[in-house]
């Protein structure tokens, strides 16, 4: 039987312009301009049809993203297909597609599979390599990183940490990397390590640069 969809999955990048932009609002601009790309998306069934797109991950409000993943069901349509130069002269500034493949359309949603996030962050006012060292170290020698949700609940960063470590550019000015469990159970934040060592999350640049998943993609 012919499949009567597509499933499109994209790599795209998500810079400043729109770093204050919601899951929700950064899915209604996909919708609006696969639109006017002409590309054919599918919709849900029911009273509230909803395109059908799926997120790998959404990046919390504030932060860039370099590869993030999305997919999209789409008619199979040979005369338009999902692809780089197709999409991007609809999308807004800070929005970019980086790569489009075609996958199983009937295969497991992308989310279970996560395992761990890469991230960048530069400070606004920018730390010397020292001062980024003395705040490797705190983490390193830390026995707990504890912050405390919304609704009370405690959570420690430290076992989430993979990895930690101090960028350096001569082009740029130096920057702060770490890796963290992404992992429905266990999915931590580096604004949260952050806040933990009284460093404000508004004052830096948090930048994904990475999804590591666990043997799907």
């Amino acid at each position: 039987m012919e499949n009567i969809e597509m499933r499109v999955r994209v790599t795209y990048s998500k810079q400043i312009p729109l770093r204050f932009t919601s899951i929700l609002d950064l899915q209604k601009i996909w919708e609006r301009s696969c639109r006017r790309a002409g590309i054919p998306l599918l919709y849900s069934q029911g009273f509230h049809p909803q395109a059908r797109i799926q997120q790998a991950s959404p990046l919390p409000l504030g932060f860039c993203g370099e590869r993030e993943i999305i997919d999209f069901w789409v008619e199979p349509s040979p005369a338009k297909l999902f692809q780089e130069s197709s999409i991007n002269p609809f999308l807004p500034q800070g929005l970019q597609v980086l790569q489009t493949e075609f996958v199983d359309p009937f295969s497991k949603s992308l989310q279970p599979f996560v395992d761990a996030s890469d991230y960048s962050i530069s400070f606004f006012d920018p730390l010397s390599e020292k001062d980024l060292a003395v705040l490797l170290e705190k983490i390193q020698t830390s026995e707990t990183i504890l912050f405390t949700k919304h609704n009370g609940k405690q959570y420690d960063l430290k076992p989430l940490i993979r990895s930690i470590g101090v960028k350096t550019d001569p082009s740029s000015k130096p920057s702060f990397t770490i890796s963290l469990s992404s992992s429905p159970n266990a999915n931590g934040r580096p604004d949260h390590v952050l806040q933990y060592f009284h460093y404000a999350p508004s004052h830096c640049l948090i930048t994904r640069t990475m999804i590591h998943f666990l043997n799907y993609v």
